[in-house]
């Protein structure tokens, strides 16, 4: 019987939903960088429709947001850590890391730096256990 694979495995169909969403497959440098910038891009949106006028910056220079809007916060931050690791899962693949590296996201300094490797490191050039070669 042949190998079973999954659907992201044995086509090259890559969209947004699968970019932001998906944990699986692999995904190459140029499609990093747009998923991130549609990640920013979203987020900004976001945050400037939900808190434009809402935010005051305090005496101390600490940020200052009403109990009322902590929740919406609450969610776009999850949802954007949600599609960093799925961006990054995807990134890891293609370099034939196991996606549990991109645990390092949550310490914001090694963080950075995994982001900007990330963006910089060439994926592998044949099929791996993740997936076929992304078109370059």
């Amino acid at each position: 019987m042949a190998d079973q694979q999954s659907p992201d495995q044995n086509t090259q169909t890559h969209n947004v939903l699968w970019a932001l969403m998906k944990f699986s497959g692999r995904m190459n440098r140029e499609e990093y960088w747009w998923a991130n910038a549609v990640l920013l891009g979203f987020s900004l949106v976001a945050f400037r429709v939900l808190f434009a006028g809402s935010i005051e910056v305090s005496s101390e220079g600490e940020i200052l947001l009403p109990d009322s809007l902590m929740a919406p916060f609450f969610m776009i931050m999850m949802a954007s850590l949600y599609v960093t690791f799925a961006i990054s899962v995807k990134r890891l693949h293609d370099l034939g890391w196991p996606g549990i590296v991109a645990a390092v996201f949550l310490f914001p300094a090694i963080g950075l730096v995994a982001f900007v490797l990330l963006g910089i490191l060439k994926g592998t050039n044949e099929p791996n256990k993740y997936g076929m070669v992304p078109p370059r």
